[in-house]
C-alpha cells in the first residue's frame, strides 16, 4: 500500500514538472514581444526626444556606434510564433529600418539637415516596426499619421494650406477614433480610454475652431501641444 501511495505520489510529481517544463519552453512563442525592439528603445528615445528637436548633431553623431549596434541586433531577431503571420510585414519593415540606418551612417559624415533628416527617418521605421508586433487600432495609427505631418512638418514650416487640410483632416479621425470599437485584448480599458478619446476630440475641435478663426500664432500652437499631449496620453494606455 505504501509503495502504490508513494509511486503515485511521484507520478503526480513527474507530471507536474513535465506540464511546467512545457508551459516554459512555450512561453516565448506566445508573448508577442521582439526584446531587440525594446533595447533600441533606449537607442532611439535619447535621439528622438532630446538631440533631434534640440538639433545636437554632436550628440546625433555620438549615438551613432549604439545605433548600429541596437540595429544589428534587429536585423537578426526573429519573431515569436504567435506572430508567425506577421513575418512578411515584418521583413519588409527591418529593410526600410536597414536603409534609414544606412543613411544615418551617410549622413553622419554630412551636413546637418540630412542627419537632422535621416534621424527623423530612423525613428519613424522603428516606430513602424514596434507597430507591426504591437498595433493600437486602425483609428488610433490614422489619427496619429495626421497629426504626424501637422506636429512635424506642416505647421513648423507654416504650410498653411497643408496645415488646414490636416486639421480639417485630424478633426475627422478623431471622430472616427473616438466612436471605434475596442479589440477584446484592451477592453479591461475601455472606460478611461473612451474618457481620454473624448479629450483627445474636445482638444482637436478647439484646434480647428482656432484654425478656422484665424487665431494667433500662439494660441494655434498651444492647441497643438494640447492635442499632441492628450494624443501621447491615449497611445500610452495601450502600451501599459
Amino acid at each position: 500500500m505504501k509503495n502504490i501511495f508513494l509511486f503515485s505520489i511521484t507520478f503526480v510529481l513527474l507530471t507536474h514538472t513535465t506540464s511546467f517544463t512545457q508551459a516554459q519552453e512555450h512561453s516565448s512563442e506566445v508573448n508577442s514581444t521582439v526584446p531587440e525592439l525594446s533595447e533600441f528603445h533606449e537607442v532611439i528615445y535619447p535621439i528622438w526626444h532630446t538631440a533631434y528637436p534640440e538639433k545636437d548633431i554632436a550628440m546625433l553623431k555620438e549615438m551613432l556606434s549604439e545605433v548600429n549596434k541596437g540595429a544589428e541586433k534587429i536585423y537578426s531577431a526573429e519573431l515569436p510564433g504567435i506572430l508567425r503571420d506577421k513575418k512578411e510585414e515584418w521583413d519588409e519593415g527591418v529593410n526600410k529600418f536597414r536603409a534609414s540606418v544606412d543613411r544615418y551612417n551617410v549622413a553622419a559624415e554630412g551636413n546637418e539637415e540630412d542627419l537632422l533628416s535621416s534621424a527623423e527617418e530612423l525613428h519613424s521605421n522603428f516606430e513602424m516596426l514596434v507597430r507591426i508586433i504591437r498595433p493600437v487600432t486602425k483609428e488610433v495609427d490614422e489619427f496619429h499619421k495626421v497629426l504626424y505631418m501637422i506636429y512635424h512638418h506642416y505647421w513648423p514650416n507654416k504650410d498653411q494650406e497643408e496645415f488646414s487640410q490636416a486639421v480639417d483632416d485630424l478633426q475627422l479621425r478623431a471622430e472616427e477614433l473616438n466612436n471605434c470599437v475596442l479589440p477584446n485584448w484592451i477592453a479591461e480599458k475601455a472606460d478611461i480610454i473612451k474618457e481620454q478619446s473624448q479629450k483627445l476630440f474636445n482638444s482637436t475641435n478647439t484646434l480647428k475652431e482656432l484654425k478656422d478663426n484665424s487665431a494667433n500664432d500662439s494660441e494655434i500652437n498651444n492647441a497643438i501641444e494640447s492635442v499632441h499631449i492628450d494624443y501621447m496620453a491615449l497611445e500610452a494606455l495601450f502600451d501599459d
